[in-house]
């Protein structure tokens, strides 16, 4: 009878108001609760019966209410440090447990209320510990057996419960090191291994060398730099040893002085380039009456061979800098360098071998690197190689080890960028500030490591970073933020604590990086606030209530027309 589906249809509309009010109230409740989505009510028609032309039947109304989990709320800022908030798409990913099993439900949220326990442990208001990924201290992923891992290829597993007290004191190991100095360019070169005569009794520009036993006019004996070829010096009639040492001079890739400062003068032959060698080949005996003889010169110069480091040839200029091991504990390096010819100079990175330092037996006479470095006409840098002539632009230096029980090192030296003047270059000597001449300058020289520190501070950074900063300068992130993604977050089933659990229609979840492949950015020392809109609560109610006033009416007014039916029978 219609009646009385008029009178049930008014009764479900009371129904769906009453609900209607009770999700209004939880909004308003809920009105400071950081994170917290608001939900709307929607309504259905319940049809019970097609209408027809001539007839209808009443049936009422479906409640239907929808979280609004995906609308973003305000974010506001606060001076806890642990507190993060995230703008735009995910959740933050928490478990009800302090210490999870492989079977412990995953639950999500957008409250970042975040503060330690007891334990150091980070959890927000309502319990929940949030979950990230342990990082080195490069800020790279790191799985359930620390080894270097992504989000796109991380398992649930690998997240842990963020805990501040995972480290209290840090040391951290020099990694780079970065130089800014110029290089005197008017600076003498190093000429290649001299070879002096000795037969005494010369003086160098009266002695006619004709004179001596198996020297004659006409005898010849050949120089050769390197791989070159050789070349011939012809003895003429009269010659002396200044003579000799201009012809010889004369040569390409050969420098020949006369040392007049004993009563015994003495010729030297080199080649000019340090790197090479000279070969002397005795034709005529010239050589031996001289007391040179044939022979071959070791090069003064060999990048690896620790020539500066032996205390073979003398640097040219250091550059002292202190570096840090695993354990904190300082060494003090040098780099030394030599020109060693036009625009091109040689380097060798030596420390100390004494107890404590550097592994005499990995690094003999305390050397740990050697190359060269070559410059542009204009003063860049040009060229930054090592031993093997490869570049060592942003390749560490790796196996540098210690005797006192610290990890082996490795670091990478940064000479400033190549084609630039921003770190190392050559120009000509300079003055200071009061016109003294400076042959060498040290502009910086600046490394990343530090001494064993405790923990002073600690907070999430604008990546989503845990870091820690300790008493001797250094920050280190120790975990990352995990953001979660689902496809349809308004699907998501509420649960107590302000968190949400994975339904069938939200689709499952993707673990992210915030700010990465569509997952929100992390917002440090925020809070994101109810997204309630209060003016529009209270809006909803006055139409709730007069709703509800309105389906009373129609029970009612069904109420007496039903009694008028009855009177027909009286």
């Amino acid at each position: 009878m219609s009646l009385f589906g008029a009178m049930i249809s008014g009764v479900s509309g009371l129904n769906a108001q009453s609900q209607n009010l009770g999700v209004i109230s939880d909004n308003i409740s809920n009105l400071n609760t950081v994170g917290y989505k608001s939900t709307v009510g929607r309504f259905s028609t319940l049809v019970t019966q097609a209408p027809t032309g001539t007839s209808y039947t009443p049936g009422g109304v479906q409640f239907h209410p929808t979280a609004l989990i995906s609308k973003q709320g305000l974010l506001q800022a606060t001076s806890s440090t642990t507190a993060a908030a995230i703008s735009g798409d995910g959740f933050f990913l928490v478990r009800d447990t302090a210490t999870p099993g492989e079977d412990s439900e995953m639950f999500f949220s957008r409250a970042g209320d975040f503060k330690p326990d007891d334990n150091g442990l980070l959890k927000n208001t309502a319990g929940y510990y949030v979950q990230g990924w342990a990082t080195d201290r490069n800020g790279q992923l790191l799985d359930r057996n620390g080894n270097v891992t992504s989000s796109n290829s991380s398992a649930a597993g690998d997240l842990q419960v963020l805990d501040i007290n995972s480290i209290l004191t840090a040391a951290a190991s020099t990694t780079r090191i970065e130089f800014g100095a110029n290089f005197n360019s008017d600076e003498t070169a190093l000429n290649g291994t001299p070879t002096t005569s000795s037969t005494a009794g010369i003086v160098a520009d009266t002695t006619d060398l004709t004179t001596l036993p198996g020297v004659n006019a006409g005898d010849t004996f050949t120089i050769a730099v390197g791989t070159g070829a050789p070349q011939t010096v012809t003895i003429a009639a009269g010659e002396t040893l200044n003579s000799l040492a201009a012809k010889i001079s004369a040569l390409t890739g050969v420098t020949a002085t006369v040392d007049t400062t004993s009563t015994n003068h003495t010729l030297s032959i080199a080649s000019t380039d340090p790197e090479e060698t000279l070969t002397l080949t005795d034709t005529n005996g010239d050589l031996g009456a001289l007391g040179f003889g044939s022979l071959t010169t070791t090069a003064a110069f060999t990048p690896g061979a620790g020539n500066m480091a032996s205390g073979a040839i003398t640097a040219h200029n250091s550059l002292p800098i202190t570096v840090y091991d695993s354990l904190g504990t300082a060494h003090k390096l040098n780099l030394q360098i030599v020109k060693l010819g036009q625009n091109k100079w040689g380097y060798e990175l030596t420390g100390s071998t004494e107890p404590g330092q550097l592994d005499a037996t990995t690094h003999p006479n305390g050397l740990i690197a050697s190359g060269t470095l070559t410059f542009n006409g204009d003063g860049s840098l040009k060229t930054f190689t090592d031993e093997g002539g490869l570049s060592r632009v942003d390749q560490p230096i790796t196996g540098i080890t210690w005797t006192n029980g610290s990890e082996p090192s490795s670091f990478t030296l940064d000479a400033g960028t190549i084609g630039q003047t921003d770190g190392i270059t050559q120009f000509a000597a300079g003055t200071d500030a009061n016109g003294n001449l400076i042959d060498y300058t040290t502009h910086y020289i600046n490394q990343d490591g530090a001494r064993a520190g405790t923990m002073v501070n600690y907070g999430f950074t604008e990546d989503g970073y845990l870091q820690v900063e300790f008493a001797n300068g250094v920050k280190r992130p120790v975990y990352k933020l995990a953001i979660a993604t689902v496809e349809s977050p308004d699907s998501l089933e509420q649960h107590t604590g302000n968190v949400y659990r994975q339904t069938r229609e939200s689709g499952d979840y993707l673990l992210r990086e915030p700010g990465q492949n569509g997952a929100g950015k992390v917002v440090a020392s925020a809070l994101e606030a109810s997204n309630v809109d209060l003016a529009e609560e209270f809006t909803n109610m006055i139409v709730t209530q007069r709703a509800y006033s309105a389906n009373t009416k129609t029970i009612t007014t069904t109420d007496e027309m039903l009694d008028e039916l009855i009177r027909v029978k009286r």
